[in-house]
């Protein structure tokens, strides 16, 4: 979702949506061995599966950085459990021939999606209370700007979701 650059006035004249919601769910789908299966979408999880995904995510990070062998093997279980439910289009036969990489790929891929969703929806609530033109656009600041001007934010709402998806 990207913030518009209209003043006050052009957005009393022209509202924009806060937030665009579709009711019909289209699912992302992935290519294994040329074949394309279909994956969950985040639109179609239950907010428990929603809350889940994020214990799960959180879980996977903190295993990661153990380096203790008990932890490898429950790192392995639960990317397994993670993907198995995000890979909802691929036959059981398929998903057994996946490695542990790939499997990783499909959590990060579906992660990642969920975490563009929570985004939008973050950035409508800004938009709601009216601090839209204080948001990030991504452009670049120009080449005479100071390195204090430079500085990077830290904390905030996305550096929330980033670590509630294991993207710190």
């Amino acid at each position: 979702m990207t913030v518009p650059e209209n003043s006050a006035q052009d957005n009393a004249a022209n509202p924009q949506p806060l937030l665009d919601l579709e009711t019909l769910v289209t699912r992302p789908s992935i290519t294994i061995d040329g074949q394309v299966y279909e994956i969950l979408s985040p639109d179609e999880i239950s907010v428990l599966d929603s809350y889940r995904f994020g214990i799960w995510g959180q879980r996977i990070k903190e295993l990661f950085a153990d380096d203790k062998e008990a932890s490898e093997d429950a790192l392995k279980e639960l990317v397994d459990k993670v993907a198995r439910k995000v890979a909802v289009g691929v036959p059981d036969e398929v998903f057994a021939r996946l490695s542990g990489a790939h499997k990783m790929a499909i959590t990060d891929v579906f992660t990642g999606l969920l975490l563009r969703n929570r985004l939008g929806v973050a950035g409508a609530i800004a938009r709601a209370a009216g601090v839209a033109a204080n948001l990030p656009t991504g452009a670049m600041s120009s080449p005479g700007s100071s390195a204090s001007m430079a500085a990077t934010r830290s904390g905030g709402w996305s550096a929330r979701l980033s670590r509630m998806f294991g993207r710190s």
